[in-house]
């Protein structure tokens, strides 16, 4: 992952399926992403954490987020989120 590259939000598009009981969470954006969970609602809370940590696995601090439409995730460097945050403040 090169410098600019890691200042730029990414989008995580999450592919949901159900199967023996389970809902399972993949993405072809975020490799190595797997979460599985009983109920949709514990793998939408489960989803985010796993990006966080997929991404802290390469050294790098993300604040994920859901998209509107509810399959979609935005992972945004935690350095552009306290810029954004902080000239907001400023203003």
């Amino acid at each position: 992952m090169s410098a600019s590259s890691m200042l730029k939000a990414k989008i995580v598009r999450i592919r949901i399926e159900e199967d023996d009981g389970l809902f399972i969470a993949t993405s072809v954006d975020l490799k190595g992403l797997l979460v599985a969970q009983k109920t949709l609602d514990a793998l939408q809370r489960e989803i985010p954490k796993n990006i966080v940590s997929l991404y802290a696995a390469c050294g790098v601090e993300v604040v994920a987020t859901m998209i509107e439409d509810g399959n979609d995730w935005v992972a945004v460097p935690a350095v552009v989120a306290r810029k954004a945050l902080e000239s907001q403040h400023s203003a």
